[in-house]
C-alpha cells in the first residue's frame, strides 16, 4: 500500500488544487493501491526563521514550538507527494514561502526525504499571468530532496472550474500515472535540469538558471535562436545540499561563535533606532 500525502496550500475548500490533488492520486491508484491522506498547509502553525541556526546543532531542534516537526514526520511517512499552490500576485501562495524560509530545519530531515516522488500543480485564475509560480515550487520540491516526476500549471479562477476541461483531467491523469512511473521530460523552454522557466542573461550568447546553475551558449541560425546547454546545474544534487545545508552552514555558525565579540563592536554604532509597533490588542 503506498502512501500518497497530497498538501494542499490554499484555503479554499474543494478548490481547484484541492480537486487536482484528488484527481492525481485516483490515477495513481489505478497503477496499484494507494492511500491519499490529505494536509491543508493553512490549517498548519507555522511562523517565520529567527535566524538563530539552533536547528544547525547536532542533537538540537528548532526553538519555535509550532508545527513544522509535525509537517517533516508526515513527509517522512509518505511513500509519495502531490504538492498544490494556488497563484497569488505572480507568485505562489505565501504559506509555501513560509515553509522554504524554514528550509534550514526541514533540511536535517534531508537523508529520510530524499528520492520521495512528486508531482506539483500550480493553479491560476487567468491565463499569461502564472508569474514564477511553477519555478518556484518545483525549487521548493527539490530543495527537500523530492524527486519531481511531473509539474503543471492549471487555468480556473472559480472552484471547481477545471473540472469541466476534458483537457485538464486527461493531464491530471497522466500526471497521476507519472508519480510512480516514469518522469516527464522538461518542456520547451524549461531548464533542462531542474524545470525552471526563469533564466538570466549576465551577457550577449549566455543564460545561467538561477535556481540550479544549468548554463546555455545561444548561437543564431536561420531557424531562431539555438540553446546550447553546458553541464547539468549541481545544487539540487544530493551532496551539494548536503555540503550547504550540514557543512557550509554550520561552519558559518561556529565562526560567528569565535568572532560574536568582533562582529559586536562593529554592529555596536547601529543599536536603536525608532521602531514602529502595532498598538496592543488588549483594550
Amino acid at each position: 500500500m503506498k502512501r500518497i500525502l497530497g498538501l494542499v496550500a490554499s484555503q479554499r475548500k474543494l478548490g481547484n488544487g484541492e480537486v487536482l490533488v484528488k484527481a492525481v492520486a485516483a490515477a495513481a491508484a489505478v497503477e496499484g493501491e494507494s492511500e491519499l491522506r490529505l494536509l491543508r498547509l493553512t490549517d498548519l502553525d507555522l511562523r517565520p526563521c529567527r535566524g538563530c541556526y539552533t536547528c544547525l546543532i547536532p542533537g538540537k531542534r528548532c526553538p519555535i514550538e509550532d508545527d513544522l516537526y509535525f509537517l517533516a514526520e508526515q513527509i517522512q511517512n509518505a511513500d509519495a507527494i502531490i504538492f498544490s499552490a494556488p497563484c497569488y500576485v505572480l507568485g505562489p501562495a505565501a504559506i509555501t514561502k513560509l515553509i522554504g524560509d524554514r528550509m534550514i530545519a526541514l533540511a536535517q530531515y534531508l537523508e529520510h526525504f530524499w528520492g520521495k516522488p512528486c508531482v506539483i500543480i500550480g493553479t491560476s485564475g487567468i491565463s499569461g499571468w502564472e508569474g514564477y509560480t511553477l519555478s518556484a515550487l518545483i525549487s521548493s520540491a527539490r530543495m527537500l530532496g523530492w524527486q519531481v516526476k511531473d509539474a503543471q500549471m492549471f487555468i480556473g479562477a472559480l472552484p471547481g472550474e477545471v473540472l469541466e476541461q476534458q483537457s485538464i483531467l486527461s493531464r491530471a491523469t497522466q500526471m497521476g500515472q507519472a508519480l510512480f512511473g516514469p518522469a516527464r521530460r522538461p518542456s520547451q523552454g524549461q531548464c533542462p535540469t531542474c524545470w525552471s522557466e526563469i533564466w538570466k542573461f549576465p551577457e550577449p550568447g549566455r543564460a545561467i538558471c538561477p535556481l540550479c546553475g544549468q548554463e546555455a551558449e545561444l548561437e543564431h541560425s536561420p531557424e531562431g535562436i539555438v540553446w546550447k546547454f553546458g553541464s547539468p546545474g549541481k545544487r539540487y544534487e544530493k551532496e551539494p545540499l548536503q555540503e550547504h545545508f550540514h557543512t557550509w552552514l554550520r561552519g558559518k555558525l561556529n565562526e560567528y561563535l569565535v568572532r560574536r565579540k568582533e562582529l559586536a563592536e562593529v554592529r555596536n554604532p547601529y543599536k536603536g533606532g525608532e521602531w514602529l509597533t502595532p498598538p496592543s490588542s488588549e483594550s
